[in-house]
């Protein structure tokens, strides 16, 4: 790179005016309602984040602990919160917001939702991916995720591999009996198929050797891919990796002139909607079953890749 540290650090700066500026105007909505940024964040975190503690809340955003608590005490007080005594850790407690913290969230994200789309909605589609591969680049380069993580097309055999991790993760988080395993294996035989057709890949994240996420994508029909087995383990999350291993799955899924993806999820998994939802997924379809062993209810999201009359 042909460029002084000092010119490298000007770019930098100029960028974060700019960058202030657009989100500040993001923020206004915000800012125009009872709540302060940071109150606005918590109520987010504690939504989107799994079972979450003070503890954890805090280290994601990083507030000074005493404010924190004021907040959540506030929180508890105007009844957006309830706190239950962790079942692992007596010490702590778990976070949850109430029917009335949704709906002040719900108000809070639309408003803020309706500030972007404003900024945004001018912009042609290739700009609009331009915007989000950007997005995507900084985050990834910036946390340190691209020097220890590679995302690369899965061996022979690592397929059987992910099957495996699968049904480890899911029988130990969401209690799933053996026949979730007869459905993994049954959907990877199909895969490999059309795998060898070139209609279908599965991408594997790796560190130093060690596989840590997946996700592939199968052939549907002729125009239709099914996104599968997104898995990021527990210790690499929030690193930007699922964002890798999606960046993948949806380039592939265009290379292959696929119009439509979709896939199938459960309700309970908050933070994979979010990134669904990052990537222009929506719910089209829910169903409520027992099923491996479990009652559960199963989401399916879709997203066109084409206008809406190409895929008629």
């Amino acid at each position: 790179m042909d460029m002084t540290f000092e010119t490298i650090t000007k770019k930098i700066r100029n960028f974060n005016r700019f960058y202030t500026r657009i989100i500040g105007a993001v923020n206004q909505s915000v800012l125009n309602s009872p709540f302060s940024l940071a109150e606005a964040r918590v109520l987010y975190e504690i939504k989107h984040t799994e079972n979450p503690t003070a503890s954890e809340i805090n280290v994601e955003l990083e507030l000074d602990p005493g404010y924190l608590s004021r907040i959540i005490r506030r929180f508890e007080h105007d009844e957006l919160l309830t706190k239950e005594r962790s079942a692992l850790d007596g010490r702590a407690y778990l976070l949850k917001l109430t029917p009335r913290g949704e709906h002040v969230l719900t108000a809070l994200e639309k408003a803020s939702d309706q500030r972007t789309s404003e900024l945004v909605e001018s912009l042609p589609g290739i700009d609009m991916t331009l915007l989000l591969n950007c997005m995507s680049t900084i985050e990834t380069v910036l946390s340190g995720s691209s020097k220890d993580v590679i995302v690369r097309p899965a061996r022979p055999g690592e397929a059987g591999e992910v099957a495996a991790r699968h049904m480890e993760l899911y029988e130990k988080e969401y209690g799933l009996d053996k026949t979730f395993e007869h459905y993994l294996f049954d959907g990877i035989t199909k895969f490999l198929k059309n795998r060898d057709a070139g209609r279908a890949q599965m991408w594997i994240a790796e560190h130093n050797g060690r596989i840590v996420g997946s996700v592939a994508i199968d052939r549907f029909d002729e125009k239709t891919a099914q996104l599968r087995w997104l898995l990021v383990n527990n210790e690499f999350r929030k690193l930007g990796i699922g964002k890798m291993l999606m960046d993948k799955a949806m380039e592939f899924s265009r290379t292959n002139l696929y119009h439509r993806v979709f896939l199938w999820t459960f309700s309970s998994l908050r933070t994979a909607r979010h990134l669904y939802e990052l990537y222009g997924f929506s719910p089209t379809e829910e169903v409520k079953h027992t099923r491996w062993g479990q009652k559960i209810v199963e989401e399916r999201w879709d997203i066109l890749l084409v206008d809406p009359d190409e895929e008629a």
